[in-house]
């Protein structure tokens, strides 16, 4: 893969983003008044959490500790698509951009001149494309009239870009962006990358799979289920919460098709492998991400209490819940009326600068 389609690594981000924060404190200053007794009060909220937040906290926490091995399952199930291969330029752009040039000229992209963008665009609608892939993952008959529309998008060359895409080792976390982040000055202004097609894309892939089921080709059902599923690997990786939870959700659905396709072909070791995948998810499933922030938030108003700081050491937690916890550190200190006109307090920058020491390497 060409060197100036590759990103910063995570702990670079890392430590430019608690370095943003500090700024970004001191830099809010007047801008705002708070009423000295509301310093008092927040103050009193962060201390005494009471006995529900803190189950809650822990539940939420055990449920994200427990996708801690999802990575080696989604790269146990997807073993027999390999030798995986280099990423090349031009695919890593296609799926940065897609077909749309809406909202992607950031200079923090990379860049993808039309001429470089494949031709055909999807034909069917998204109404046409669900109902397709509801009826077809349910034994059901889908109507004719959106099922030949949906039949001819599985003839698209974006299915060629997606599949070499899912074929590729995993990329770096913030794969199609350029190094240093061009543009962005901090991590509120960073551009998001398209979803919309990726998400089209995984779910033609999907409905490939799932008329090869129907046609009574489920080698070729296998081969479409364990593309998706190898694909979320460019997105779980990711220090965007938005990307997580992109990437797990591609990998439920392709190992949905994937054991619909092994028990067909009666693969023993492949269903297994989905049994310890699906326990994974399974144990995942209730994590609730708002609960934890808006625990940490709260805590977060006292500059001496540690929740976000032990939470982004946590390493069994998923590196994008751990990154977006920090924002709730920038929140917190707005319950403080000292920080918010003067900037971070010592103990709350030196909890910071030892975060970001702690994972520099």
């Amino acid at each position: 893969m060409n060197n100036s389609q590759t990103t910063a690594r995570p702990s670079v981000i890392l430590a430019t983003l608690a370095a943003i924060a500090i700024a970004l404190a001191v830099c809010a200053t007047a801008a705002t008044v708070i009423v000295a007794s509301d310093v008092t009060r927040e103050r009193g909220k962060a201390q005494v959490l009471d006995a529900s937040r803190r189950t809650s906290v822990a539940d939420a926490r055990a449920s994200f500790a427990a996708l801690h091995g999802l990575r080696d399952a989604i790269d146990s199930l997807v073993q027999s698509l390999g030798p995986f291969t280099e990423m090349d330029s031009l695919t890593l752009r296609r799926m940065t951009h897609q077909w749309s040039t809406r909202g992607m000229q950031h200079a923090a992209l990379v860049s993808l001149p039309d001429s470089l963008r494949p031709a055909d665009v999807p034909a069917a609608s998204g109404y046409a494309r669900h109902q397709v892939f509801l009826a077809l993952s349910t034994d059901s008959t889908p109507a004719d009239s959106l099922l030949s529309a949906v039949t001819a998008d599985t003839l698209s060359t974006w299915l060629t870009v997606w599949r070499r895409f899912a074929r590729s080792v995993p990329l770096p976390p913030l794969w199609g962006y350029r190094p240093g982040l061009p543009g962005v000055s901090d991590a509120f202004v960073m551009p998001n990358r398209p979803t919309d097609g990726v998400m089209y894309l995984q779910k033609l892939n999907l409905i490939s799979g799932w008329l090869a089921v129907r046609s009574g080709a489920p080698r070729e059902a296998l081969q479409h289920g364990l593309e998706n599923i190898a694909a979320s690997r460019h997105f779980i990786d990711s220090p965007r919460l938005s990307d997580f939870a992109v990437g797990r959700a591609m990998a439920v659905q392709g190992a949905r098709l994937t054991r619909r396709a092994a028990t067909a072909i009666g693969d023993s070791a492949l269903l297994a492998r989905l049994d310890v995948f699906d326990a994974l998810v399974a144990n995942g499933a209730g994590a609730s991400f708002s609960a934890l922030h808006r625990a940490v938030e709260q805590d977060a108003a006292n500059p001496s209490t540690p929740l976000a700081m032990e939470l982004f050491d946590d390493e069994k937690l998923p590196f994008a819940v751990r990154t977006e916890i920090l924002f709730a550190v920038l929140e917190g200190g707005c319950g403080q009326t000292r920080e918010v006109l003067f900037g971070f307090s010592p103990e709350r920058e030196a909890r910071l600068r030892a975060l970001a020491d702690r994972h520099a390497a």
